[in-house]
């Protein structure tokens, strides 16, 4: 006997919840240095839940309603796409300036990535129960969700860590958020397509892209980590002046 859509969709939520779970104990200890306290990150969490519940209520409250009768029904699903896409990546960002960008735990930049992971975490959980009560939504779609909100977190995570040790400028650090925003709206719209296989192939290229940016900086966050450190801890050179 084949599942119900109701079945399905608590299977992969209750899939999530593990992910989740052996993400944050992952990112707990792959850090160097002594880890966060685990108070500090289920704050983290909280915070991500709390802001997939304001964002949601502003995404429901302020969109566009599409009808029938609509005059460009695509350009209103665009519209709302790209709204929904800086609403959530706006609101993780806001998270994260008041959790992580002065809390006493962040003692180098690449704790900023791990940190922002944990808050997309919360925030894809809450959407995802949500989703739950909506049979409209295809369940596969919401677990590639849930790697969509860790890369995008990451990618703020990132450039904000850079912002914190003085590497970029606000400018910068707008742009890496207007970053995560694009590869957002991206991704809502490879959803949206009509098309079937196309729509799901191009979600899950989209999906498997924001995921690697993760790996790819951390890697880039240590590297720099290092050249931080050798700066701090490399003699000043003292110049010789020849004295006639």
């Amino acid at each position: 006997m084949l599942p119900s859509i109701l079945d399905l969709h608590l299977l992969i939520f209750g899939l999530e919840i593990i992910l989740a779970f052996i993400l944050v104990l992952w990112l707990r200890y792959m850090g160097r240095g002594e880890p966060a306290p685990w108070g500090f990150l289920f704050k983290l969490l909280f915070f991500g839940s709390l802001t997939a519940i304001l964002a949601g209520y502003v995404e429901i409250r302020y969109s566009f309603i599409i009808s029938p009768v609509s005059a460009n029904p695509v350009l209103l699903e665009n519209l709302n796409n790209g709204a929904a896409s800086l609403t959530e990546e706006l609101a993780k960002y806001f998270a994260a300036t008041f959790t992580i960008i002065n809390t006493r735990h962040f003692h180098k930049l690449s704790d900023a990535i791990l940190y922002m992971i944990i808050i997309g975490l919360g925030f894809s959980l809450v959407e995802d129960a949500f989703f739950l009560i909506s049979p409209q939504t295809d369940a596969p779609y919401r677990l590639l969700s849930f790697y969509l909100h860790s890369g995008t977190s990451a990618i703020i995570g990132y450039h904000l860590g850079r912002f914190k040790y003085k590497l970029d400028g606000y400018p910068q650090l707008m742009l890496g958020v207007f970053y995560a925003v694009l590869l957002h709206f991206s991704y809502n719209w490879a959803t949206s397509l009509q098309r079937g296989d196309l729509g799901f192939y191009l979600t899950v290229s989209i999906t498997l892209y924001i995921s690697l940016q993760i790996f790819i900086l951390y890697r880039r966050a240590i590297i720099e980590e290092f050249k931080l450190d050798h700066k701090k801890t490399a003699r000043p050179r003292v110049k010789l002046l020849n004295l006639e």
